[in-house]
């Protein structure tokens, strides 16, 4: 580069180490110089991105100018920026610099400086807005772990985009041919994995029921199965503390078609003779297992997502591999920001998880509360219209299930004479519903839609197939 370079714009601040001019007026050179550079950052560097704000509107024009299909050159953005007091000084070093574009290689090494710059500039801001939101005694400290959460967040969002030819795609997935299907599968509960298929890396499952329908307990049975084939899983648990959710995961363990050990006596402390050995044995093979709890409370999307790619990090040092998160319940997850209204909160949630599991390339399972239109309904069965607060979630989710238990419903219609012809009928029905549970697959994008049975076990908080009683060592 000529020394020319060394002027600089003056509304640039030289001293900063968060900011370098020249490597911004050395790109628009090389987009000059060489028009088909500019296909390559157009999509992911942005005129913000700039430090000086001059440079920043160039690129935007010789972006503008691009896409019409010209060729953007020092005389082509002259009438733009010809009432601009500091264009002549931008317009001698960018004819004298893109006289001397240098190779791909420096061109890419500007745009990451850049972008890298950028980002770390808007983490500073944000981070300087948290310090002086600590300074007003109304922000509440939730509020601040929020704003803190998004400024931090900005590092994370840098994604690069991946790209390829259709034949590139085309051959691995001939390649692909004959392997076994990369994903997750619980083998605990058979029906469901029928119905569900394989869940596979990048997809979001949205587990969705009413209060009393069995959500947490499927989930739960759902993880320690994957976990006992292998697959590593996290769950995140925004509503019951860790000790709570491993008390039902150790009856869980505990439940078999040879004998089962009450929730209530794991709760109460009160586990003794068999059931304590039973407890002592579960005990020892959730060690063996790759399955973890996370109770943080009131988690934000970004402190989720950071602290999910840490647990990878850790596992994968360990020679292990996370392909499961696990959220229960989206819906309880803390706001990015002040004044969120419920649908927005669920949209950014929804379609961050999304984006989180396509990045990571794992699979998110995420627990959604319904609306209360289900109860108005004749037939309680939800459909996905149902999820609450946004629709947004039925769009990003790869697939929905929502769980169903007749014996839930049937129960509250108990007739209270007890002699009598009705409660005879009733208690016929409730012996054909009780300890039955409904899979119903709502959505699935990569495969048919359909519905499955299954057991649930509300003393053991536990879930099976319809296969349990038949299953060896069940």
């Amino acid at each position: 580069m000529t020394g020319a370079f060394e002027l600089q714009m003056s509304s640039a601040d030289t001293t900063s180490p968060l900011q370098n001019a020249a490597a911004e007026i050395g790109l628009l050179a090389d987009l000059i110089d060489d028009n088909r550079r500019i296909d390559l950052v157009a999509d992911k560097l942005r005129p913000v991105d700039f430090a000086v704000p001059l440079y920043g509107d160039v690129y935007a024009r010789i972006l503008e100018i691009s896409a019409a299909g010209m060729a953007p050159d020092v005389v082509t953005l002259e009438p733009y920026f010809a009432a601009n007091e500091e264009w002549p000084r931008a317009r001698n070093i960018l004819s004298a610099a893109s006289m001397n574009s240098g190779p791909l290689t420096r061109t890419k090494t500007y745009f990451d400086q850049i972008r890298e710059l950028s980002a770390r500039r808007r983490m500073t801001a944000g981070l300087q807005h948290v310090v002086a939101s600590t300074r007003d005694l109304d922000v509440t400290r939730d509020e601040l772990l929020a704003e803190a959460d998004q400024a931090v967040a900005v590092m994370a969002e840098e994604a690069t985009t991946q790209q390829a030819s259709v034949g590139e795609y085309a051959q691995a997935v001939i390649d692909s041919f004959g392997k076994p299907i990369v994903g997750v599968r619980c083998g605990m509960i058979g029906s469901l994995d029928d119905a569900l298929g394989v869940v596979r890396p990048t997809h979001l499952i949205v587990v969705g029921g009413r209060p009393g329908m069995g959500k947490t307990s499927l989930v739960t049975s759902y993880a320690i199965g994957a976990a006992a084939r292998g697959h590593g899983v996290l769950i995140f648990s925004m509503e019951m503390s860790a000790d709570e959710l491993t008390r039902r995961m150790l009856s869980d363990m505990c439940c078999t078609n040879k004998g089962a050990v009450q929730y209530e006596q794991v709760r109460d402390g009160t586990v003794q003779g068999n059931d304590l050995r039973a407890v002592l044995d579960a005990q020892r093979r959730f060690e063996q297992l790759p399955l973890h709890v996370n109770e943080t409370g009131g988690l934000t999307l970004a402190r989720l997502i950071r602290q999910a790619r840490s647990h990878k990090r850790r596992l994968a040092a360990k020679g292990q591999k996370l392909e499961l998160i696990i959220v229960d319940y989206l819906q309880l997850m803390g706001h990015s920001r002040k004044g969120m209204s419920p649908y927005e909160h669920a949209s950014e949630v929804s379609m961050g998880l999304k984006a989180f599991a396509k990045t990571e390339g794992l699979a998110v399972m995420a627990v959604a509360q319904l609306s209360r239109n289900v109860e108005q309904r004749p037939d309680k069965r939800p459909v996905p219209s149902d999820l609450r607060d946004s629709g947004q979630i039925e769009q990003d989710a790869d697939a929905i299930l929502f769980v169903y238990r007749e014996e839930f419903y049937l129960k509250m219609q108990e007739p209270e004479d007890q002699f009598g012809q009705k409660y005879e009928e009733w208690r016929t029905d409730m012996e054909a519903v009780r300890n039955r549970i409904e899979f119903i697959v709502a959505k699935r994008r990569s495969g048919p839609t359909g519905k499955a049975s299954g057991w649930f076990f509300g003393a053991n908080s536990a879930v099976r197939g319809a296969d349990f009683y038949k299953m060896d060592g069940y």
